[in-house]
């Protein structure tokens, strides 16, 4: 594959403005003088691409400040959302959440869904979602950030596995984000994924021949989430995203003017979920492994 070929500099440009006086960052560069408010996806989303860009980030005092005002008193969040993104944050500032009291609560969310799972099936999970999101999203979020802190995983999920018939993972239909966070939800609390044996397959079925992957089997266009979720699978499962060049090409093509990149190929606004989202899977291309 042909080494990154990105408009760094300018895609900095793009996070940096974005960065607002309370140390959060936002989707929007302030306008007429007016900062919209701070997100903590999207302050992930902003840290996270200055850290693959190896830029050091402005006011990191300020953003550590912001952080430490999401936690509550006792150490939880306000959901496994915002847990998952705050204390990635926080790892990627070079610190440590200092009270783990979101620990339990996250093993909570993890019992609680094998319970309503054993109890109601694939009822328990909404058929009646975005295949852009995922039902499976919250075990990801609370599966990885246990992990990633070495605390203990108290749940067996491998109730979670095989997934449906055709490999992949969803309520009714199998799509790619769905599949993707199954996957590493089961990889991160230790389950030999490599069990998945279908799971390349559907993947594969879900492939542009022009680069890039769709939601679900037989859909259009590609758009890059579902192309950094389907990438990312398969390298939890071992494998490699065969003909790489053309992903690269379709991730490449998606940098819009200011630096930014948009969903799809077509008309699209530059966002830090976006860019986040282009700028991983081109470097999970080029070699570096998930964090």
């Amino acid at each position: 594959m042909r080494p990154l070929s990105i408009n760094g500099e300018k895609l900095a440009h793009f996070v940096k403005q974005r960065l607002n006086s309370d140390g959060g960052y936002s989707f929007s560069y302030p306008l007429f003088g007016v900062e919209f408010p701070s997100s903590i996806s999207e302050t992930y989303y902003a840290l996270a691409i200055l850290n693959m860009l190896q830029e050091e980030p402005s006011n990191k005092h300020e953003t550590l400040k912001y952080l430490s005002k999401i936690q509550r008193p006792d150490g939880r969040y306000d959901s496994p959302t915002v847990a998952f993104y705050a204390v990635k944050c926080i790892l990627l500032l070079g610190e440590k959440p200092k009270n783990l009291g979101f620990a339990n609560s996250l093993n909570a969310i993890l019992k609680a869904s094998r319970l309503f799972s054993e109890q109601y099936g694939g009822q328990f999970f909404s058929a009646d979602y975005d295949v852009s999101e995922s039902p499976f999203k919250l075990l990801y979020y609370s599966a990885k950030i246990l992990r990633l802190m070495g605390l203990p995983i108290t749940e067996d999920l491998s109730w979670l596995s095989p997934g449906n018939p055709d490999g992949g993972f969803g309520v009714g239909r199998s799509d790619v984000a769905s599949t993707y966070h199954a996957i590493a939800t089961l990889y991160y609390s230790d389950y030999d994924v490599k069990n998945l044996k279908n799971s390349p397959n559907f993947l594969e079925s879900c492939r542009n021949e022009s680069g890039g992957y769709s939601s679900v089997f037989g859909s259009f266009p590609p758009y890059i989430e579902t192309t950094y979720f389907a990438i990312a699978a398969l390298q939890l499962l071992g494998l490699k995203a065969p003909k790489p060049e053309k992903h690269a090409d379709f991730i490449h093509k998606l940098q819009n003017g200011d630096g930014g990149f948009r969903r799809s190929p077509y008309v699209g606004i530059s966002t830090l979920c976006n860019s986040y989202f282009a700028l991983k899977t081109l470097t999970i291309l080029a070699g570096d492994k998930l964090d």
